[in-house]
């Protein structure tokens, strides 16, 4: 006797006689496979209860077992849930946030992003940021506005009165002041808003003599406080000042340490009139209307890097500039409210976002929706351009090390990572063997357990879908 399981609610059915999921279905007891009855036979029909394979996943796993997961599975062919688990429940999706900033972006700013606004009055000219975090950044090429500023022949003046933000996020954690995940947001940033201190191998880990720290400008705040074989960390920055507290000790490694400063407007001059070598004037009030603007950084350039290594600095300066470029000011909540309104009203679920990274934890969004943001965003970018902001399993990014197709293949994951401690999240698209794709999204909160552990079962649930689907 065998069955034939009719998954009437999905429009999946199943002809193999394997497990499939618990909703709505009939079992139809047969002769054969030809149907559920003859002209000389009724068939016996009884409802049964029968675990989807992913839902046995999910319930017989140690890991899953200590977390709060929500989960989804889309098959976009079938315009069909394939399975889900609490997916309208909302759960904190660290830097999973990044994909509402990519699309935000996306829909608000134009290919070549406005880098400064300015204006000229006899022999001034005025300027503004407008939240552009390429400015003198090492991690992005030049993309000429030094060189617009140092050859100008008026005389410089800075304006920043239309920053209205702090310089943290709302909800992040006040001990981040010193880690390099956690630069300040700022108008018109420079160097990363970094200090990048090098530190080379000697008989002590000491700071290069020749070059202690880029940019050279914050030479002068080291502080060498001298090693009694306690402290643990080589540098680090106080907590209510640029300056930098210095602990030579031994060790083996030449490394650079990324310690973001302070960011005021003062400095700020300070450092832009060293690095152009002329002076800069500031001004607060009674400036021209910025009527000119200076194109200058490649969009892309900005939201690969924000998507594919998780640049939380980059996100947060992508939602000043969604807020800049639609209402003038420089401000997270504004860039949101905008954001939310006009572009996401075709989630099923709005969601409670708070900043552009998703190092907060107010930040709140359900798997069901951030399967119909990757789903909008295959839609309107077309797969290949969709798929390349993405990391690729066991190739780029955030996946490099996590989710390898095997030797030949190529990668069957393209997702983004999120991770918080005590959270982590995958969201984005896997392929099956088949050369079906699908959209899934991950979200788990709550647990003690790693999040190598969690990241580990989630990778089981992946491979099982491309192998089996």
């Amino acid at each position: 006797m065998k069955y034939i399981y009719y998954h009437i609610s999905e429009k999946l059915v199943n002809l193999t006689g394997s497990r499939w999921i618990v909703w709505g279905f009939v079992a139809c007891i047969l002769p054969s496979l030809a149907g559920c009855g003859s002209t000389e036979t009724t068939a016996q029909v009884e409802a049964e209860e029968i675990l989807h394979p992913l839902e046995e996943l999910f319930t017989t796993s140690d890991i899953f077992n200590q977390t709060l997961t929500g989960f989804a599975l889309y098959d976009p062919e079938a315009d069909s849930m394939v399975y889900q688990q609490d997916f309208k429940r909302f759960f904190t999706p660290a830097s999973n946030t990044k994909t509402l900033t990519l699309y935000a972006a996306l829909k608000a700013l134009p290919d070549t992003l406005p880098s400064l606004r300015y204006a000229v009055r006899n022999d001034t000219l005025y300027f503004r940021g407008t939240g552009d975090p390429a400015f003198l950044n090492p991690e992005f090429e030049s993309n000429g506005v030094f060189e617009f500023l140092k050859n100008r022949d008026e005389h410089l003046v800075y304006f920043d009165a239309h920053y209205d933000d702090a310089h943290f996020g709302s909800g992040w954690a006040w001990d981040w002041y010193a880690m390099p995940y956690a630069p300040e947001k700022s108008p018109f940033p420079i160097y990363g808003n970094m200090m990048r201190l090098q530190a080379e191998q000697v008989a002590l880990v000491i700071l290069n003599e020749d070059e202690p720290v880029k940019p050279r400008f914050f030479e002068r705040f080291i502080d060498n406080r001298g090693w009694d074989g306690e402290q643990l960390e080589l540098v680090t920055r106080d907590h209510q000042s640029n300056n930098i507290l210095y602990v030579p000790k031994s060790d083996t490694v030449r490394q650079e340490r990324n310690i973001p400063f302070i960011y005021d407007t003062d400095l700020f001059r300070e450092m832009l009139a060293d690095t152009l070598g002329r002076e800069i004037g500031y001004a607060n009030e009674g400036t021209p209307e910025f009527t000119e603007t200076l194109y200058a950084t490649p969009a892309d350039t900005l939201l690969r890097r924000m998507m594919l290594v998780s640049d939380n600095f980059v996100a947060e300066q992508l939602m000043l500039m969604i807020s800049e470029e639609k209402t003038g000011v420089l401000n997270t909540e504004k860039g949101i409210e905008y954001s939310l309104d006009n572009y996401f009203g075709e989630l099923s679920d709005r969601p409670r976002w708070s900043d552009g990274s998703g190092l907060t934890r107010y930040n709140l969004i359900t798997p069901r929706s951030k399967i119909e943001l990757l789903e909008i965003l295959i839609d309107e970018l077309g797969e290949e351009t969709a798929l390349s902001f993405f990391p690729a399993g066991g190739e780029s990014g955030t996946l490099s090390g996590w989710y390898r197709p095997a030797d030949g293949e190529p990668p069957y994951v393209y997702a983004k990572t999120g991770t918080l401690r005590n959270n982590t999240a995958l969201s984005g698209y896997v392929y099956s063997r088949s050369g079906k794709r699908y959209s899934f999204s991950f979200i788990n909160n709550n647990y003690v357990i790693s999040n190598n552990a969690v990241r580990s079962e989630m990778g089981r649930v992946l491979e099982f879908i491309r192998d089996n689907m």
